[in-house]
């Protein structure tokens, strides 16, 4: 069975909508360039206005698909395909200020990293369960275990 994991649709819908306006803004900006403020050069907050647009969308593909064969994270610059086999070892650490939990998934050369503020924390506790089960033994490390305890406490 394939599960599929992503941002909520609320928030996907708040995401698409302030794409839009960032679009529009840009647009904007070029326009009053070309037709009120001629040389100000102002044109160029256009492009962050764009890249900031560009970017909101990007993160409403980002997708998680966990089957009982793989693992694939895709819609980012870098995705992510890898069988369970492939999995050398499953860390968790805290980061940030807000001390949130990330887990790392290293796999070959590579290793994807997971944040549980994407995911929230309900369906971030169904993700850790699902690569219990599916991942080989022994790849956890002590700081998986020790984090995995506190969080579900």
């Amino acid at each position: 069975m394939q599960e599929t994991f992503t941002i909520p649709d609320w928030f996907r819908g708040f995401c698409y909508v302030g794409a839009v306006f960032m679009l529009c803004m840009g647009v904007f900006i070029i326009y009053v360039e070309f037709t009120q403020i001629k040389g100000q050069n102002i044109i160029f907050v256009s492009f962050a206005f764009f890249f900031l647009a560009w970017s909101m969308y990007t993160y409403t593909r980002l997708k998680l698909v966990l089957s009982p064969q793989e693992v694939a994270f895709t819609g980012g610059l870098r995705p992510h395909h890898f069988h369970w086999a492939d999995i050398t070892s499953i860390d968790m650490a805290r980061v940030g200020r807000y001390s949130e939990v990330q887990l790392t998934i290293r796999y070959g050369d590579r290793k994807l990293k997971l944040d549980r503020p994407f995911f929230r924390k309900g369906p971030f506790l169904e993700i850790l369960d699902r690569i219990e089960r599916y991942s080989p033994a022994g790849v956890f490390t002590a700081g998986y275990r020790q984090i995995k305890a506190e969080i579900q406490a």
